[in-house]
């Protein structure tokens, strides 16, 4: 109802109104208005995460709250140093993807996500796994493959990649 009102009193209209939407137009119309009671909405779980991501394109609170699953993998990004030459398996939210091709002019990708922790970590994805698991918009993403070092920093050259689902709107 207030959003009723302001959109009447700060609205491009001709006639602004200056008074309650119960009074306003009954000189108009010379009959009584009815005062209308709006129903109790009711807020379900996580509704205001899903207008956020549809209004703002992220989410104001944890992303991973939510998630359908509880696996997070058996890695974080602050870990992956540790881990070169491993094979590890991690939990990420797509943060950006740069397409790129290789010196044969076959299609590869570099990703880059953020893991449960709010710690960021990249991707590389060479052409039979960009063929085999693309990507598929923004969201949660499994991902295995081994670690990598190039300049100091440690990346995931992945071999499998699969988008995960997040729990219903409802």
């Amino acid at each position: 109802e207030l959003m009723w009102q302001a959109q009447l009193y700060f609205g491009k209209s001709a006639h602004k109104i200056k008074e309650p939407l119960a009074t306003y137009g009954q000189d108009l119309f010379k009959q009584p208005i009815k005062n209308y009671q709006l129903p109790t909405l009711e807020k379900r779980p996580f509704e205001d995460v899903f207008d956020e991501l549809e209004l703002l394109g992220f989410s104001l609170c944890d992303p991973f709250k939510l998630l359908a699953t509880d696996n997070r993998g058996n890695t974080f990004s602050n870990q992956l140093i540790q881990k070169l030459n491993q094979r590890v398996e991690m939990v990420g939210y797509l943060v950006t993807t740069k397409n790129t091709a290789t010196k044969d002019g076959k299609l590869m990708h570099f990703g880059t996500f953020y893991d449960c922790e709010g710690n960021v970590f990249d991707t590389t994805h060479f052409p039979p796994v960009a063929r085999r698991y693309p990507f598929r918009g923004r969201g949660f993403y499994l991902l295995r493959g081994k670690v990598a070092e190039d300049f100091g920093y440690p990346m995931i050259e992945v071999d499998y990649m699969d988008k995960l689902p997040m729990v219903k709107s409802e």
